[in-house]
């Protein structure tokens, strides 16, 4: 797949809008990002102003502005409704529900 294709291909470049800076790829450990859209991708995050993945399927929304650099993205999909915690600390760094993640650039 790749960091070019599909909904990573959305979220890669990121928003340069107000409060959405958290729409990227994120990754708990920098090395991972090479793995992104492949079977070996772990412990990461594809976030669009309308989708949330973590895993094979994504949950879906319509997610709003962080609000002083934090926010909750209420999604539902295959595997049920879910609330997520995000906080945004800089602009390549973000918090999902207590983890810390950084942003794969492509």
């Amino acid at each position: 797949m790749g960091i070019n294709s599909g909904d990573v291909g959305v979220a890669a470049p990121g928003s340069a809008a107000d409060g959405f800076g958290y729409v990227g790829v994120w990754v708990a450990d920098a090395s991972d990002c090479a793995n992104i859209g492949t079977a070996r991708a772990k412990n990461f995050a594809v976030i669009t102003t309308s989708t949330f993945r973590d895993g094979l399927s994504a949950a879906y929304g319509n997610f709003g502005p962080l609000t002083g650099g934090k926010g909750t993205l209420k999604a539902g999909g295959a595997n049920g409704q879910r609330s997520i915690s995000i906080a945004q600390t800089t602009a390549d760094a973000l918090t999902i529900d207590g983890k810390d993640y950084v942003r794969c650039v492509p």
